[in-house]
């Protein structure tokens, strides 16, 4: 379970018009409690939190204030290396190795994987062939002659593998466990809708015994999910399912989903 109790989070620079004795918080008594394998979208216009809250959740920002515990395990007792390693996260854009760099070192840097695996991951999100074409996994990628879709696909590729090399783990290891935290960050923004509903059947079958904490504008892309976590200001406004909630025009959330167009 993911716990997070009366979280405030400070801004790092003081805007206009505040003093030291009233700092301006990001993040204001933020309480969640979030059951192992929930579907939680986070959502929100710009500015209202969105992304300080997962920052928040990969140690990149302190709290001010509260708590966080991952099955009752605080994150202050966690190192921010082994954090990284235990939470699998989509950012909204794909940062990549040095241009010259093969295809297989920028799926997999540790290098534990095979180049069959990275193959089957490639084809899972249509990439194979692209890559084939560049020379195959040994030769040197170049990210600038990724679209914003490939470049994406090629994120999700490295979770995909990471999912897949931790099962292979497990099952050697015997012990019978599937499963973790997926945080996807804004990872439609930058792709058609085509893309958007492969990411989405992609992420449904393979992570689907994960919990997912996911930020997104498009909300389609979230409207099957347990529930959604709508976000104002630092503040927590409404919590609710979200094809229940999307039907309200009333709701913070039916505003947002009428606003987007959906």
């Amino acid at each position: 379970m993911l716990v997070i109790a009366d979280a405030n989070q400070i801004y790092s620079a003081l805007e206009p018009n505040t003093t030291i004795d009233q700092p301006k918080l990001v993040l204001n008594q933020i309480n969640l409690n979030i059951e192992p394998g929930e579907k939680i979208a986070i959502c929100g216009r710009t500015g209202s939190g969105k992304s300080s809250l997962i920052s928040l959740l990969l140690k990149l920002l302190v709290p001010l204030s509260g708590t966080i515990t991952i099955d009752g395990i605080s994150l202050t007792e966690i190192e921010r290396s082994a954090l990284r390693q235990s939470i699998f996260a989509m950012p909204q854009e794909a940062v990549f190795l040095p241009d010259g760099t093969s295809f297989h070192t920028n799926l997999d840097p540790s290098g534990v994987s095979t180049l069959e695996e990275c193959e089957a991951v490639l084809a899972l999100v249509g990439l194979l062939p692209f890559v084939q074409e560049r020379g195959g996994l040994t030769a040197g990628m170049d990210a600038a002659t990724l679209s914003a879709g490939q470049r994406q696909l090629m994120s999700l590729c490295r979770v995909v593998l990471r999912r897949r090399l931790r099962a292979r783990t497990i099952e050697a290891s015997s012990y019978n466990a599937e499963g973790g935290v997926l945080i996807l960050d804004e990872v439609s923004s930058n792709v058609d809708q085509d893309t958007e509903r492969a990411m989405q059947d992609i992420i449904r079958a393979e992570f689907k015994h994960f919990t997912i904490l996911a930020v997104s504008h498009r909300l389609n892309m979230v409207m099957d999910f347990d529930r959604v976590i709508v976000l104002d200001d630092g503040n927590i406004v409404e919590v609710g399912i979200p094809a229940i909630l999307g039907r309200e025009e009333s709701s913070r959330f039916g505003q947002l989903v009428k606003a987007s167009g959906y």
